[in-house]
């Protein structure tokens, strides 16, 4: 880590905590919702294929990091899938190949051009959420997030046979210290959490898994879990035995009663139509949230060392 980097952080800290600012650490950005699945927990609305511009992404990356922001997360949609028009329009597409920000005559720009961009601008790190259901050994983020449903409630969720694309292609990653799992606990899967744990723990290409529980899309709460209390106490249980666990205990325990009081605005959001959203712009009720970043910022706000150090590791390999 930079030096310049390094003393940023506390004097962020002390400017929110002490100076009352509401400035960002993290920006999350939607940059397309175009994907191969159809998850029975998305939220993504894909009647209407769309992915933001190359242009469009860079005015919210320099907006943001203007904010305070420092960190950067690329989604879907499946932003690894998308194409993004470039400063003269559209032609001919490289999939994984590097155009350099300056070289937009008629490309179309990859998911590697974005993080290549924040970087450019002072992002300290760039995440990007895949699927896995393709090689995605190209990615040149500093940390992959894979969607991990289950073992067999995967396929149930997402489509026959992607539990196994997932295995093939995280194997094919150069970097398995940069790819994490992120689980969203629903009605289907909730009954594998102790599997999936397991499969990370014995996987050498998966570093850790992150837990969301599933946040009803337009109030349809057939999903939701039985006992949230009961699974958050397991995923604890499994962390304090060594398991690769990203979330705290500390962030997890938030989510047990989540009526806490939320500091979301430490993310902020820009959704696929370029608004931005000082914190979720999910319409769930914040009594309700099953979102784990919601527990982290919260723990993080609290000063815990152990979220500040999950964060360093996450953020800084």
């Amino acid at each position: 880590m930079k030096l310049n980097q390094l003393l940023y952080l506390p004097l962020w800290y002390f400017k929110i905590r002490f100076l009352k600012k509401q400035i960002p650490l993290q920006t999350v950005i939607f940059i397309t919702n175009e994907c191969n699945y159809n998850c029975k927990h998305c939220c993504v609305d894909k009647t209407k294929p769309h992915s933001m511009t190359y242009d469009e992404i860079k005015e919210h990356l320099i907006n943001s990091y203007n904010l305070g922001s420092r960190f950067v997360d690329f989604e879907g949609g499946e932003g690894g899938r998308g194409k993004y028009r470039g400063k003269y329009g559209g032609g001919k597409y490289k999939k994984g190949s590097h155009v350099s920000p300056d070289d937009t005559k008629g490309e179309y720009k990859t998911i590697n051009d974005l993080c290549a961009l924040a970087k450019s601008i002072g992002f300290y790190s760039t995440t990007v959420t895949t699927n896995a259901s393709y090689d995605f050994s190209y990615f040149n983020a500093d940390h992959v997030f894979i969607s991990l449903d289950g073992i067999k409630a995967h396929d149930i969720i997402r489509g026959e046979g992607a539990f196994e694309k997932i295995k093939e292609n995280i194997a094919k990653f150069p970097h398995p210290e940069r790819v994490s799992a992120n689980m969203v606990i629903n009605r289907i899967n909730q009954d594998e959490v102790a599997d999936v744990l397991k499969f990370v723990e014995q996987s050498p290409y998966i570093n850790g898994i992150s837990f969301n529980f599933y946040n009803p899309v337009n109030g349809d709460t057939q999903l939701c879990v039985n006992d949230r209390e009961k699974i958050i106490n397991t995923i604890i249980g499994y962390k304090k035995r060594g398991y690769k666990v990203l979330n705290t205990e500390k962030g997890l325990k938030y989510l047990i009663k989540p009526d806490f009081k939320k500091v979301c605005w430490i993310t902020n959001f820009i959704t696929l139509d370029g608004k931005q959203h000082s914190g979720c712009p999910d319409k769930t009720p914040c009594s309700t949230c099953g979102l784990g970043m919601a527990g982290e910022m919260r723990a993080l706000y609290d000063l815990s060392p152990q979220t500040i150090i999950a964060g360093l590791k996450l953020r800084m390999n």
